[in-house]
């Protein structure tokens, strides 16, 4: 049975929702070795066992937090009880940028432009994200912010490329998080920090749904990628990233041979 896939590999639970494992992607003429890279969305409401399952089945070993300072990101207890590296690597103060309220709401060719500045005043961040899984002893590493949509979204999107990820299943990933993304809206508006974000009510007096995501936003990115000299090897070495750090990614993300894992459900 071929490795490579058409549904997100989600794990299951109670404290996050956003939470998959991106192995099985087709990259390289080969597939993403499960239980490397994962992404998500916050894991602050995560119960015992949520974290049992991160360490039994995923052996969860990094995690690298990209939210800003008001979202209070700190490292839980139990990374220190599993010897868990943790990375903070805030790349976008969402509030610095544009208001956060109507941020909510836009979408398309909007949102497009503002990921790809988002990405090119990251690139030393995604760099350092980067050098963290690369480092050893980091991964099974879990990429997140709040949502696992925009932040995430971007810094995946870069690690995929940057393994040689097809352009529609890094596309396709980022898509599989509107799946989701009214059980994050929800766990969120319980969240103080996150008031501001709540949007505004509805003619009907509920709130706003959020936009249906749009493959155009996150391929602005792989655009911005595509377009740096010398591609998405180039955009990392420009941004302060060696050769042997990209090397030594794709072998650790990538394994050779598409057909070697099967697909199971996680969690």
């Amino acid at each position: 049975m071929a490795a490579t896939r058409n549904e997100p590999l989600w794990i299951s639970l109670a404290g996050a929702h956003n939470v998959r494992d991106l192995g099985g992607l087709p990259a390289a003429g080969g597939v993403v070795r499960p239980r490397v890279l994962l992404r998500g969305d916050s894991l602050d409401a995560l119960t015992a066992e949520d974290i049992a399952l991160l360490r039994d089945d995923v052996g969860l070993r990094g995690v690298v937090d990209l939210r800003a300072p008001f979202e209070n990101p700190r490292p839980a207890d139990w990374f220190s009880e599993l010897d868990i590296s943790w990375l903070h690597e805030p790349l976008v103060d969402f509030s610095g940028m544009i208001e956060p309220a109507a941020l909510r709401y836009r979408a398309g060719e909007e949102l497009a432009r503002l990921y790809a500045l988002m990405l090119e005043a990251a690139g030393a961040g995604v760099v350092r994200v980067l050098r963290f899984l690369v480092s050893g002893g980091s991964t099974p590493a879990l990429v997140h912010c709040a949502a696992g949509k925009d932040r995430t979204g971007i810094v995946v999107a870069v690690l995929l490329a940057a393994a040689g990820a097809e352009r529609d299943a890094i596309i396709a990933d980022y898509l599989a998080t509107g799946q989701r993304i009214h059980l994050v809206r929800a766990a969120m508006d319980r969240r103080a920090e996150y008031a501001a974000l709540r949007g505004t009510p509805s003619a009907d007096g509920g709130m706003r749904a959020a936009p249906a995501l749009d493959p155009r936003i996150i391929g602005s990115v792989l655009d911005v990628l595509d377009s740096a000299d010398g591609g998405v090897a180039g955009f990392l070495l420009a941004n302060g990233a060696d050769a042997e750090e990209i090397r030594r990614w794709r072998e650790l993300l990538v394994h050779p041979d598409e057909q070697m894992f099967a697909r199971p459900q996680l969690g």
